[in-house]
C-alpha cells in the first residue's frame, strides 16, 4: 500500500505539471497572438503606404492640392479620393470593434489624418452626409483633430 504522503507529494506534482503546461501553452499563446498582429498591421501599414491607388491622392492631400474635391467635376479623381477616405472608413471600423488600438491607427496614420483633418476642402467633401463618411468624421473627433 502506499502511504498517503506519497499519494499527497505525487498529486501536488501532477498539479505543479499542469499548472506550468497551462502556464508555457498561455505564453506561447500570447507569444504567437502578438507575432499575427504585429504582422496583421504590417500588411495594413503596406495596403495604404505601398499601394499605387492612394498614391496619387495622398500627395493631392500632403501639398494641399484637393480643390478638386471642392469643385467636384473631375470624376475620377472623386473616385479614387473616395476609395482613399474609404480606407480610413475602414480604419474607423477596426477601432469601434476593437480590432485596432487607438495607439496603433496613430503611430501608422497620424500624418495622413492630421493633413486630412486640416485641409478644408477635404473636410467640406466629408462633412456631406450623402457621402457617408460619418465615420471617419468620428475618426478625426475622437483621435483630437480639428473640425
Amino acid at each position: 500500500m502506499i502511504s498517503s504522503n506519497v499519494v499527497g507529494t505525487i498529486q501536488a506534482i501532477f498539479y505543479a505539471s499542469g499548472t506550468f503546461a497551462a502556464l508555457a501553452s498561455a505564453r506561447a499563446y500570447w507569444r504567437n497572438s502578438a507575432q499575427e498582429r504585429a504582422k496583421w498591421l504590417f500588411e495594413l501599414y503596406q495596403r495604404f503606404y505601398d499601394s499605387d491607388s492612394h498614391g496619387d491622392i495622398r500627395r493631392r492631400i500632403e501639398t494641399g492640392n484637393t480643390r478638386f474635391a471642392h469643385e467636384e467635376q473631375d470624376e475620377q479623381l472623386l473616385q479614387k479620393l473616395d476609395d482613399y477616405l474609404n480606407f480610413f472608413e475602414f480604419i474607423s471600423f477596426l477601432l469601434r470593434s476593437r480590432r485596432l488600438k487607438k495607439k496603433e491607427a496613430m503611430a501608422m496614420f497620424d500624418y495622413p489624418l492630421r493633413k486630412m483633418a486640416n485641409d478644408k476642402p477635404i473636410r467640406r467633401y466629408l462633412s456631406r452626409p450623402e457621402y457617408g463618411y460619418e465615420g471617419l468624421n468620428e475618426l478625426l473627433k475622437d483621435l483630437g483633430y480639428p473640425n
